[in-house]
This record gives structure tokens, C-alpha cells and sequence, in this order.
């Protein structure tokens, strides 16, 4: 069976390959591909040769959508015609598994994947339950630091992640500030609602104290630049918490201060990855627009022109946050 699929080989290079995939066994689905979306934070990440565990050729992707074509004799579950939310995918030759979700069809273990439904999704539910795990991290965090009503939290960065904790954090009943240094996300955070201030905004400090003059109640960090998450610690106030949820490759520039986590005796936590469980809960804010997914995908594409989303997200430009492929005509 052969499938294409985007191919990263090498560093700051994309391109469609054909792979054969392995034949099916006992256990394994056959799932064809609706729709997958782009995690804009890792996917570039591993597209630049930064990412731990990355290596070349390899396959990126863990969002994707897709319908169950073939279910083997142990597979319990699942039968064909389900909708299934999963990334994992086998084949055979050099090209590395990074989750691989941007493929035409898919053969995997059937416990890899989360039912969705029995029926045909709208396009808008495939096309926004797709970034059901980049969510699902802004889902956690705000978990993770059991956000309270009246309670403020700044969020560094307004990708993906913060605009997505950060809407969850108002339906708590939070008040979330945003730190985001690119203007034009900062605009978007407006158009959503969302309050944000540059870092290099020379009244940064001034700002803080106005947002929450005893100190905010936690700081959440999305971006990992240690300059920029030191300043804002001395913002938070005694015995607040401290979310580092970012990527921090670069061990000579990532340390953090911990004196000034010390001498404020901040609770610091950390998360990585999401679970079944924060899967289910994000769909729920998803389907309920909680989480407003729709207004946060700025690109489409089908399937044949998966390379001019590839080509957006290396060079960010134009602006974009979601970036969805529909692999099958019928989305």
C-alpha cells in the first residue's frame, strides 16, 4: 500500500514522497486521512533540526483526523466508517516516524486512536477538533495551575498554546495578560478579546503592577526565552506558581533565575504532552467554542498543495496561526 506523505529531508527542507506502508496486522486499523493541521510550534522545531529526537528524513505531524477503512481481527472498538482522532502511522524504508500525521492513509495499533464519531463530522468540527492536542496543551497548563475565578495570570506568548489558554483562563473567570513581542499576534489576541503587552515595552514593569498591583497569581510560560521569563517572575506575587511549558532546547540560554523563584517560594510546575483524558476535555471546549478554534485557523489547503503550508510555516509569512490540509474531497 503506498501513501504520500510530507517528508522533511533535511533541515529546513520539505517535499511529498510516496511510502509503502507495512501491512496491516491483527491488531491495526487502516485509517484514511481527512484532515490534519499543523503544531506551529513544534513542527518548525523539528523542521529546523532542533527538536529532541529529531532526525532526517523523517515525517512530522500528531494532529490528524481520519475514517476507519479496514479494522483487523483483534481490533476492538472501532469498526469501518468511525471518525478517529490519531497520528501514528508505520511504513517501511529510511524515512523516521516524527508522529508522521501528514499522510494520505495510515496503518497503526487501533489503541492509538480516540473515537470520535460514527458518523460524518461537518467540516468545521473536522477542521477544528484537527488541532485537538496543540490545544489540549493550553488545556492542561491552565489545569495544572487550577486557574480560579478573580485570579490573574500572565501568559508568555499569544501562539497557538497562549491564545488557547488564555481563552480558557476568561472562561474560568481568570484575567489573563498576554507577552507577546510580534505586534501582529498581539492585534489577533485583541481581535479575540485577549489583553497584551510587548516585553520590550519600556513600561513593562508599570504595566504589570497596574494589571495586578500585589503581584499576579501565576505566570504561564509558552516560549522558553529565559530573559524574558526572569523579568516577569519578579511580577508574580509571594508563594505564586510558575507553568514552564515551553520548548527549552538551548541548555546555555534557557536557565532560569532561581533566586528570584527562591526567595518568593513560587510553586513551579511543568507539563509536556497531553493525555486521552485532556483530549476528551479540549474536544469538549472545542465543540462548545469555549476555545474558539475557528477564528485561530488563518490557512487552508487540500491536499495537493500541503507544500504551500510547509513554505508559511518556514518562513511565517504571511501571519498565520492554524494551518489545515483537507486530504479528502469530501471535507
Amino acid at each position: 500500500m503506498i501513501a504520500k506523505a510530507v517528508v522533511f529531508p533535511k533541515a529546513n527542507a520539505f517535499e511529498v514522497r510516496e511510502l509503502e506502508l507495512e501491512e496491516p496486522e491483527e491488531t491495526d486499523v487502516v485509517v484514511k486521512t481527512l484532515v490534519s493541521a499543523i503544531s506551529p510550534g513544534t513542527e518548525r522545531w523539528v523542521l529546523r533540526g532542533k527538536h529532541i529526537g529529531s532526525v532526517f528524513p523523517c515525517s512530522p505531524g500528531y494532529q490528524r483526523i481520519g475514517v476507519v477503512e479496514e479494522c483487523g481481527s483483534e481490533v476492538k472498538g472501532l469498526a469501518p466508517g468511525d471518525i478517529v482522532y490519531g497520528a501514528a502511522c508505520r511504513w517501511k524504508g529510511e524515512v523516521r516516524s516524527m508522529w508522521g500525521a501528514h499522510i494520505e492513509r495510515a496503518v497503526a495499533d487501533w489503541r492509538n486512536f480516540t473515537y470520535l464519531s460514527s458518523s460524518w463530522l461537518s467540516r468545521s468540527e473536522l477542521e477544528t477538533l484537527a488541532f485537538g492536542i496543540v490545544a489540549g496543551v493550553g488545556t492542561k497548563g491552565i489545569r495544572f495551575l487550577e486557574v480560579r475565578e478573580g485570579q490573574t495570570i500572565v501568559i508568555i506568548g499569544a501562539g497557538f498554546i497562549g491564545l488557547c489558554a488564555a481563552q480558557l483562563a476568561v472562561y474560568l473567570g481568570a484575567r489573563p495578560l498576554l507577552v507577546e513581542v510580534d505586534e501582529r499576534r498581539r492585534q489577533f489576541a485583541a481581535s479575540l478579546g485577549l489583553k497584551s503587552v510587548s516585553p520590550e515595552d519600556a513600561r513593562l514593569e508599570e504595566v504589570m503592577k497596574e494589571f495586578s498591583p500585589s503581584g499576579v497569581d501565576m505566570l504561564y510560560d509558552t516560549v522558553g526565552n529565559a530573559e524574558t521569563t526572569d523579568r516577569l517572575v519578579k511580577s508574580v506575587r509571594h508563594q505564586g506558581k510558575v507553568l514552564l511549558q515551553a520548548q527549552y532546547f538551548d541548555k546555555e540560554k534557557c536557565a532560569l533565575d532561581l533566586d528570584q523563584i527562591k526567595i518568593r517560594e513560587l510553586t513551579v510546575k511543568t507539563t509536556c504532552g497531553v493525555r486521552k483524558d485532556d483530549l476528551q476535555e479540549t474536544f469538549s471546549y472545542i465543540r462548545r467554542r469555549i476555545i474558539n478554534i475557528a477564528a485561530m485557523i488563518t490557512h487552508r489547503f487540500e491536499s495537493e498543495e500541503v507544500l504551500k503550508g510547509f513554505q508559511v510555516l518556514h518562513t511565517n509569512q504571511p501571519f498565520n496561526l492554524g494551518i489545515v490540509f483537507r486530504w479528502d474531497k469530501r471535507v
